[in-house]
């Protein structure tokens, strides 16, 4: 080993030292870096998350885990998945597009990119007339649908991203076919939603940011029917049996539209504003939901009073007279419901809320009473409270092993008995040949034992050390209770919020060691006293 201690620098001995140690990354854990797009499969039953540094992550079953990188360093705004296929599409900021393919390859799946495309406009139009602002896979799984800033749907069909001049929806187009007293108004700029009929593909509806909202007929190359609201645009969604579309706007508001081809609504059947009558922020998406119950599900996203909640990052669910506010700890993403995935079924029942916020991924029961989150199995938020330390312990003792798991089972009453929805794909990997723990302590004075035998890194214990020290807080306080009478119906919503906590100044967790034969864990704190857990 003297030849590694020799001074200077020896090219054979940088040769052999890489040829002695050498370091893989074998498995990521914990929660993806500034996450920008959500993306789901209803018939592969997998997530799909995007960051702004271009990486794209699929998440399935427990264990099934991809990642692809793009060629260039630029924020993934959307992903979309073709239909019927193993494939999705991912939009860049840059305005270029690229498809990815899961295929398999000795056996295992693997993400690859396919190809990639720009879309380009005439020679000297304006950069606007072809920046995408919303793509829509189309059902066929063979064209795409993009609007853009110009008010303009360009067609591409994929494979090949060969676009289709031919079948482009021109705002000039649109604005010919609507009737005299919708032109005499400047109904066009930006497209804001792009939905396909739930029950006829050649149907697609198109919302443009100034309030008008049409259905287009791709065979004809006509307008169905329109509708016109005197607020701004920013979402649009059908109702299952495409009778009526629910509309979210700027002003906190949503409005509902009965669909008839044969007779034209200037009014929409029902406005409402669920929490004003002040001002409210812009309502930015908005599911529609239909139940054999007979009453729907709502669920949007923001729409809260802008003087009072207006630094909030909430997600509402409205049904049966229930009302609730998810109140998140960091913005909100994007979100997607889970529901009933045949197009035939002539009911959503959605079972699922899934939220993708800037520090953690959360998963709403909607089929059980209160509605309470459902414990992740990955996607474990390590840094909910920032780490001071950390230890690893190898070949952990079957029977410590199932103490900590009895003990974390304790702690875990607050979550719902749902299982774990997102469960595409199967995993391959054997079982761990032996039990390792990850201990982490945080700034906030707990300690959280983290299961690392495998790919998936979950949660089995934590302990607070809150009742140790004298504070004016009280330790029992619950951050989820809420008075009856509070309005809007707030619950804050975080990561494995069973146990309340309270930060102290001075206190934070610095060093571990551990004992594993005698189930002893030591650690020194930061005011320089010593803790022994056993």
């Amino acid at each position: 080993m003297r030849r590694f201690l020799r001074s200077g620098h020896d090219p054979a001995r940088e040769r052999l030292k890489r040829d002695l140690f050498q370091f893989n990354k074998t498995v990521e854990h914990g929660f993806p870096h500034q996450p920008s797009a959500l993306g789901y499969s209803p018939s592969l039953r997998i997530l799909a998350i995007g960051t702004r540094s271009g990486a794209v992550k699929l998440y399935g079953a427990p264990g099934v885990e991809f990642m692809g990188l793009h060629r260039e360093n630029n924020a993934v705004v959307q992903i979309c998945f073709l239909s019927g296929q193993c494939q999705l599409v991912t939009l860049l900021d840059d305005n270029s597009l690229h498809l990815w393919s899961l295929k398999v390859k000795g056996g295992v799946s693997e993400l690859q990119e396919d190809e990639s495309f720009t879309l380009r406009g005439p020679p000297g139009a304006a950069p606007s007339a072809t920046q995408i602002t919303v793509v829509l896979p189309h059902s066929s799984g063979k064209m795409l649908y993009l609007g853009t800033e110009s008010g303009n749907v360009f067609v591409v069909q994929v494979p090949g991203f060969h676009t289709l001049e031919d079948r482009t929806i021109s705002s000039d187009a649109v604005l010919q076919r609507l009737p005299e007293e919708a032109r005499q108004r400047r109904v066009f700029e930006m497209v804001e939603a792009l939905q396909e009929h739930p029950r006829d593909p050649n149907q697609v509806l198109i919302g443009y940011s100034r309030g008008l909202i049409v259905i287009w007929d791709l065979r004809g190359s006509r307008v169905l029917c329109h509708f016109l609201s005197s607020q701004q645009l920013d979402s649009v969604c059908w109702q299952r049996d495409g009778r009526l579309i629910v509309s979210c706007h700027s002003d906190g508001s949503y409005c509902q539209w009965p669909v008839s081809p044969d007779t034209q609504h200037l009014e929409p059947l029902r406005s409402c504003m669920p929490y004003g009558p002040f001002p409210c922020k812009a309502i930015t998406k908005i599911f529609w939901l239909t139940t054999k119950q007979g009453l729907p599900f709502t669920i949007f996203q923001g729409g809260m009073p802008r003087a009072s909640y207006g630094d909030r990052h909430c997600i509402s669910v409205v049904h049966n007279g229930q009302q609730t506010a998810f109140d998140f700890t960091s913005r909100v993403i994007d979100f997607t419901v889970l529901s009933e995935v045949d197009p035939a079924a002539a009911f959503d029942d959605p079972y699922a809320l899934v939220v993708l916020a800037e520090e953690e991924l959360v998963v709403i029961d909607l089929q059980t009473a209160g509605w309470p989150p459902v414990q992740p199995p990955y996607l474990a938020s390590l840094h909910c409270s920032a780490i001071t330390c950390s230890h690893h312990v190898s070949n952990i003792p079957l029977k410590l092993w199932e103490r900590i798991i009895a003990a974390g089972s304790w702690q875990n009453t607050y979550f719902s008995t749902m299982e774990w929805p997102i469960d595409g794909g199967t995993s391959l990997a054997p079982t761990p040949p032996q039990r390792d723990l990850l201990l982490t302590g945080h700034e906030d004075g707990t300690v959280r034992f983290w299961d690392a035998s495998g790919v998936c890194l979950r949660l089995l214990y934590k302990l607070s050390t809150v009742h140790v020290f004298l504070t004016d807080t009280d330790p029992n306080e619950n951050l989820s209770a809420q008075a009856e009478d509070e309005w809007p119906p707030l619950r804050k919503v975080r990561w494995a919020p069973s146990i309340p906590t309270v930060t102290i100044p001075g206190w934070a967790s610095r060093r571990f060691f551990s004992a594993n034969t005698a189930a002893t864990w030591l650690w020194q704190a930061q005011q320089g006293r010593c803790w022994c857990w056993s």
